[in-house]
């Protein structure tokens, strides 16, 4: 067992003082074969690796970057070049921080927007950066004129862009939006709008009832409703949706029942309940469960 422990520690011995030898085979073979361009890389390698081992200032780490500084004095390809200068970063009594990033930053200004798409874009990267807003390309009042756009991409982006700007003109034009559009995935975006807008001023231009024709315009503002308290709601509105086929609306509508009416309301809730399918059952039996 002694004589094992000899060993073991005769081979790490060994293996310490061979590891800081830059004079030794591996830094002589390494130097040797960066010209040559079939072992180039790994002799790159090699260097890197042999660099790491030096953790703290010693005569031996002195005499290896002195070697990768003449070497990289000497040598003129730009591969080359970019792997020795990696390696000195390595350096222990070197700086401790990489001169990458020490230049100024300079700035370039994007060239203004000619059509409608790329000054929406340039306001919202300026909102992004926090630039002034006596700098910005569009103002709020030019803003609200683009909600009014007949084309739904640049009426919501503006809408975005306005809700950030200024959330209490934004909050009545999303509104009177929502009341506007048919179809699903618009109104769907319009209602993500919505309850973006600060608490304080969702309510702002909100309807008490659900307005506009469609099925997926009553489910969003019963979803939005729900969850914001401001919302002043008549109920009476929303017992007929209760009472509808099972689809998106009825299931939004039993969804924020427990936030709209109270237990003296179960009476009603009960009767609009009677008949509902099956689909629905869960969501009854839950919105029942949770007046309070």
């Amino acid at each position: 067992m002694k004589n094992n422990f000899s060993i073991y520690l005769g081979a790490a011995l060994l293996l310490v003082g061979c590891a800081h030898a830059p004079e030794g085979a591996v830094a002589a073979d390494s130097f040797s074969q960066l010209s040559k361009p079939a072992e180039r890389l790994q002799a790159q390698q090699a260097i890197m690796d042999f660099s790491r081992t030096f953790a703290n200032p010693s005569p031996a780490s002195k005499v290896w970057f002195e070697q990768l500084r003449v070497t990289l004095t000497t040598t003129e390809d730009p591969e080359v070049k970019a792997a020795l200068s990696q390696a000195i970063l390595l350096d222990p009594e070197g700086p401790t921080k990489s001169p990458i990033g020490k230049a100024e930053v300079r700035y370039f200004p994007s060239p203004a927007g000619t059509t409608l798409a790329t000054k929406l874009a340039e306001t919202e990267r300026q909102l992004d950066l926090k630039v002034p807003s006596k700098e910005w390309v569009l103002t709020a009042a030019e803003l609200i004129e683009l909600t009014k756009s007949e084309d739904f991409a640049t009426a919501q982006r503006a809408n975005r862009l306005l809700r950030r700007i200024s959330p209490v003109s934004a909050a009545p034009i999303l509104w009177q939006r929502l009341a506007q559009l048919t179809q699903r995935s618009q109104v769907q975006e319009v209602e993500d709008e919505i309850l973006r807008l600060p608490v304080g001023v969702v309510n702002k231009g909100a309807p008490s009832a659900p307005a506009g024709p469609a099925p997926a315009q009553k489910a969003a503002w019963l979803r939005i409703v729900a969850v914001r308290k401001t919302i002043k709601v008549n109920t009476d509105a929303v017992l007929p949706l209760l009472a509808g086929p099972a689809n998106e609306l009825t299931e939004a509508a039993w969804d924020a029942a427990p936030y709209l009416f109270k237990a003296a309301d179960r009476p009603k809730l009960e009767e609009a309940a009677k008949g509902r399918s099956e689909r629905l059952a869960p969501r009854i039996k839950a919105a029942l469960g949770q007046l309070k």
